[in-house]
């Protein structure tokens, strides 16, 4: 890695580099060292993936996998890694405790290597250094729109029940929980962790399952006993404020 831009001219064939800014001691800068290691594909065994296979910018790629780390044969989807250092556990499931143990498994059951030290520390690193992007349903100014604002309050209403389990700022109480989203690939496993609702907007398709296409209707079709939130009261119009708030963290 130079930090230099390769230049071939189209007469002499030279090649010759031009720099993109001042040199960086990877030594040193170990985010910078993470994420280069995430999107590496010489990381994995025969060097056909890379972290950023399955997670583009650390953030989810949308897909329902099926991974050794707890059996095989009950497909998840995928989910971001934004935020995990502050919202243990990991995994749908919570089989691992926390964001340091899931960058060693993904290692050894991903990628199927046994990683240095070093290489788990940088790469820690790097997802703790992620932070969340505005949403494009904020305003200009950022700040949120006016049915937003309606769903906002709708969210934090103690009749609605949102924040007994998504409370801000990190938008989880990061337990596990049996909302009645185990569906037909699940095993013995009813209860899953409560994910953060910030950056909804781009981690569609929702539950563990996958399952849900849209935030609405996880908060209609697929919560007909109010296990994600006191919803079924809410008109119309009120179902749509509370969307456009959850759609703007």
């Amino acid at each position: 890695m130079t930090g230099a831009l390769g230049r071939v001219g189209a007469a002499a064939l030279k090649p010759s580099l031009l720099p993109l800014g001042p040199a960086v001691d990877l030594s040193k800068d170990r985010v910078r060292r993470g994420e280069m290691l995430w999107n590496d594909g010489s990381m994995c065994f025969q060097q056909w993936q890379s972290c950023a296979s399955c997670h583009p910018d650390g953030r989810s790629d949308g897909l329902n996998w099926d991974l050794i780390n707890d059996g095989i044969g009950n497909p998840k989807n995928n989910k971001s890694l934004l935020l995990s250092h502050k919202t243990p556990p990991s995994m749908s499931l919570g089989v691992r405790a926390d964001f340091g143990e899931a960058s060693l498994a993904g290692f050894r059951f991903i990628l199927f290597r046994e990683p240095e030290t070093k290489d788990v520390e940088d790469v820690k690193a790097y997802i703790s250094s992620m932070q969340p992007m505005p949403s494009p349903h904020l305003t200009r100014d950022g700040k949120l729109s006016a049915k937003a604002e309606q769903g906002k309050k709708i969210f934090e209403d103690s009749k609605t029940g949102c924040t007994s389990c998504h409370p801000g700022p990190l938008f989880t109480d990061l337990k596990l929980y049996n909302v009645g989203t185990k569906f037909d690939l699940d095993r013995e496993a009813e209860k899953f962790d409560t994910a953060t609702l910030i950056e909804l907007w781009r981690t569609a398709p929702y539950l563990h399952s996958g399952e849900a296409r849209t935030v609405q209707e996880v908060l209609t079709t697929h919560n007909k006993n109010n296990q994600h939130g006191n919803t079924s009261q809410l008109s119309k119009d009120q179902i749509e404020a509370l969307t456009e708030y959850l759609l703007s963290l």
